[in-house]
């Protein structure tokens, strides 16, 4: 089982791919530029990378940091 800290990494990283700066936890998705399209789009990748399966919980995150306790739980 991964713990919290590899999922962040790997979740920062890959943002930081996608909006072309490395995003701290308390950053909220808006500020670096995920919108609802932009999220439609990260939903659907998160779900192959992690191979997980992503609710309509996600709707409700707003942050980085949310972003990656999400996904750390789901692939838990």
């Amino acid at each position: 089982m991964e713990n919290i800290e590899e999922t962040q990494v790997q979740v920062i990283d890959y943002l930081a791919k996608i909006v072309g700066s490395k995003p701290h936890l308390d950053d909220s998705l808006a500020m670096i530029g995920i919108d609802s399209v932009a999220m439609a789009e990260l939903t659907f990748d998160l779900e192959k990378r992690f191979s997980i399966k992503i609710d309509d919980e996600i709707l409700d995150v707003q942050t980085v940091g949310q972003l990656v306790q999400y996904l750390h739980e789901r692939k838990s």
